[in-house]
């Protein structure tokens, strides 16, 4: 692991930078349309998470006067790796191919789905110390995708069908896939989450120290 301080905020810092980038993109400015729905989407929630971590991190290097491990709250940073992850996987396994080859090249998309999850992992991979990972913090972290869905129906619910964006994902329409198929993609989404919090606890363990 690299505790060296200047690495830290050069990766840090760098990240920060396209993070401002890819929320200016959800925001819709590259597309010069301003989108009024971000805040529906998981991908932007998650990566505003993670830009937030990444911004308490950077101050904590900053005032660090000495080379050192990353400390920020790793139950907090967990979480936000199976968010962003879960953004990783869910565009790129099941949404991409309903999206064109322009889109998914977009700076948006790009950022948001690809580049800045890569980094956010890499991040902990490269600047924490290993074996901070409780076994409880899978299981815990599932209350951050629950909230998030029921976010969904409760604005689904107020907005009584009524909206430009009501379902932003396929998974989610009540209307299209009926209650039995949310329910069942809901769970199939939950255990992945789990599973994933728990092939990083397992990283955790096994990834070897280095100086």
């Amino acid at each position: 692991m690299i505790k060296n301080r200047t690495t830290q905020l050069i990766f840090q810092t760098t990240y920060l930078a396209f993070g401002f980038i890819g929320i200016l993109a959800s925001l819709g400015l590259f597309a010069a349309k301003f989108q009024n729905n971000f805040y529906v989407y998981f991908t932007n929630l998650s990566n505003y998470i993670c830009i937030g971590i990444m911004l308490f991190e950077l101050i904590e290097t900053i005032k660090k006067n000495k080379n050192s491990y990353v400390k920020f709250n790793p139950l907090i940073k967990f979480m936000g790796i199976l968010m962003i992850l879960l953004t990783f996987f869910v565009f790129n396994v099941l949404l991409a191919d309903d999206r064109t080859l322009i889109e998914n090249l977009s700076v948006s998309s790009l950022l948001l789905h690809v580049a800045l999850p890569i980094m956010f992992v890499l991040d902990w991979i490269l600047f924490y110390e290993r074996r901070q990972t409780k076994w409880y913090y899978p299981l815990l972290s599932i209350l951050v995708p629950l909230i998030y869905v029921i976010f969904i129906y409760l604005r689904a619910f107020i907005l009584n069908g009524k909206g430009e964006v009501i379902y932003p994902y396929f998974f989610f329409n009540i209307n299209e896939i009926g209650l039995m198929g949310v329910g069942k993609w809901i769970l199939i989404l939950l255990i992945t989450f789990i599973v994933i919090g728990y092939l990083i606890y397992f990283l955790d363990k096994i990834i070897k120290k280095y100086k």
